[in-house]
């Protein structure tokens, strides 16, 4: 029993070996398999060629329309208010030199007339005394005399002619009371506010017949022939201008008028972390517009050698792809200034392939084709598919 046992395994173990040894030898008799070699595909990138000039740059920026000058009309007197040559209403345009408000003032012309008259009794009082005592500038007194209005403005003193006059005139309180005529007389002027520009009413607090006390503020004017636009120009922007740079100022429309720079902050605004520059607008036969919202282009500085590209090519800050031999290749180059879309660059050798679009998972010995190309290889592949078929 155990011997048929042991027969039977060694037959499995032969039939086990024969199939390993047949199954060798069929292996070596097949044909191996033929590996095809994958297709490199590539993709297309737009390039172009490097070619260098004098670049003229330039500073865009924006802003607002504002006056040169804004004034608040402020009161320097009491009394009941009255308009002028003008309605004290927003918005009303008004002449340099116009009558825009007045604050009644007969009681303080009144009072004028009273002094006038006290000085006149008091030089009528000492003329005998002059014409002896000093009969060589008594004519003068004489003629000063006679010119006082009481309607007009004082005339001024005559010159005393030693010491002796000036401390007779003195102790007369003549020169004290000249000089409170004089007082008196310009804080009249005060009851009437002219114009001091060409401008226009922008906010009125008080009204006709309104009753005012000195410091009231009856309300703002600003100048309408004097614009400024004010523009919010970057840090790293602002060395490229400088005060008395001409500008190019644009309406959304594209109005055009003629600017230059005027002044430039000197520290950075806190809310927009840009450096303030102001523009004097020169007016046009086009309207502008307190508030107004417009684009300014500042011509700056010549870059010598250099070319213009798109902002969004630039990686890392300075580097750049190159298509070289059907591969990308990354390179280096120098920024001169960067733009808002733009960048002004150098470093490449002239004549190089510079890729001008952003890639996305692009990678240094990436292989590529220039879009350029496109057209040639698709001819290409036409003809080969169509050489196929022919065969």
């Amino acid at each position: 029993m155990k011997l048929r046992q042991f027969l039977i395994v060694m037959a499995g173990l032969a039939i086990l070996v024969l199939s390993v040894i047949g199954m060798g030898a069929l292996s070596e008799m097949k044909e191996p398999l033929a590996t095809e070699e994958k297709p490199v595909v590539y993709k297309y990138v737009k390039t172009a060629p490097v070619r260098y000039t004098n670049v003229k740059t330039e500073v865009q920026a924006f802003g607002r329309v504002g006056t040169a000058q804004t004034l608040d009309m402020i009161s320097e007197v009491s009394g009941r208010m009255f308009e002028g040559e003008v309605s004290l209403k927003e918005g009303q345009s008004f002449k340099k030199g116009q009558l825009l408000f007045k604050v009644d003032d007969e009681e303080a012309q009144l009072n004028l007339q009273s002094q006038k008259s006290n000085f006149l009794r008091d030089l009528a009082a000492i003329l005998p005394d002059l014409k002896i005592d000093f009969s060589d500038n008594y004519p003068a007194w004489e003629r000063y005399f006679n010119s006082i209005s009481l309607n007009r403005p004082i005339p001024n003193l005559p010159k005393y002619k030693n010491s002796k006059e000036k401390t007779f005139l003195a102790t007369k309180n003549i020169f004290s009371n000249f000089y409170d005529i004089k007082s008196q007389e310009s804080r009249l002027k005060k009851h009437k506010f002219y114009a001091p520009f060409d401008g226009t009413i922008y906010s009125i607090n008080l009204h006709n017949g309104s009753f005012v006390n000195a410091g009231s503020n009856i309300g703002r004017i600003i100048e309408t022939n004097r614009l400024e636009l004010a523009v919010d120009v970057n840090v790293s922007d602002i060395g490229w201008i400088e005060t008395g740079t001409p500008a190019e100022v644009y309406a959304e429309d594209g109005t055009l008028w003629k600017g230059k720079v005027v002044r430039m902050g000197e520290f950075v605004n806190q809310e927009t972390q840009s450096i303030d520059v102001f523009l004097a607008i020169e007016p046009n036969k086009n309207k502008l517009y307190d508030g107004q919202f417009l684009r300014a282009v500042m011509p700056s500085r010549v870059i010598d050698n250099s070319m213009i590209v798109p902002r969004n090519i630039i990686m890392n800050g300075d580097e750049v792809f190159t298509v070289e031999d059907t591969l990308l290749r990354v390179r280096k180059v120098h920024i001169h200034k960067i733009n808002q879309e733009t960048v002004v660059m150098s470093g490449l050798e002239e004549g190089k392939d510079l890729v001008i679009e952003p890639l996305i998972n692009a990678f240094n010995g990436m292989p590529v084709r220039k879009l350029d190309d496109r057209e040639k290889d698709i001819e290409l592949e036409g003809e080969d598919s169509q050489t196929a078929i022919t065969n």
